[in-house]
């Protein structure tokens, strides 16, 4: 092989490792560590329809799934809709349980996503998971 072919096929194996963003093990096993205690958590908060414990665990850049509101305004929007189901909706997605979501979790924050697909979960870099959004369209 010539240096020139031996160049472009190192440059073909080495490029890709520092494009693609890795969740480092570490950070894996500190998610799954926590995991569990935070879920139950939040489903108890989510059963008991208490905003104030949601809102705590819901970070600033929630993502409402494409609307542009706030936590703040998602919750009181549940609030609202209430009468026509959107807290036994919710009670229901979560109740259902939740997956890893490989393909936003490979690009280095670890994600759940619930099993209706409906709503997502970060565990971000200080340490803690978060309900961060509905899944947009």
């Amino acid at each position: 092989m010539t240096k020139k072919r031996i160049l472009v096929l190192l440059f073909l194996l080495v490029v890709p490792s520092f494009t693609v963003a890795q969740t480092s093990p570490s950070n894996w096993t500190a998610a799954n560590a926590s995991w569990q205690s935070f879920y139950t958590a939040f489903r108890a908060a989510v059963n008991r329809r208490d905003r104030a414990a949601m809102q705590r665990i819901m970070p600033d850049d929630f993502s409402d799934g494409g609307g542009g509101g706030t936590a703040s305004e998602w919750l009181r929007f549940i609030d609202e809709n209430a009468k026509k189901g959107s807290w036994k909706d919710l009670q229901k997605s979560f109740a259902k349980g939740t997956v890893i979501n490989r393909s936003w979790s490979s690009k280095g924050i670890p994600t759940r996503v619930t099993k209706d697909n409906g709503y997502y979960f970060e565990f971000r870099k200080d340490k803690k998971w978060y309900f961060a959004g509905v899944v947009g369209d």
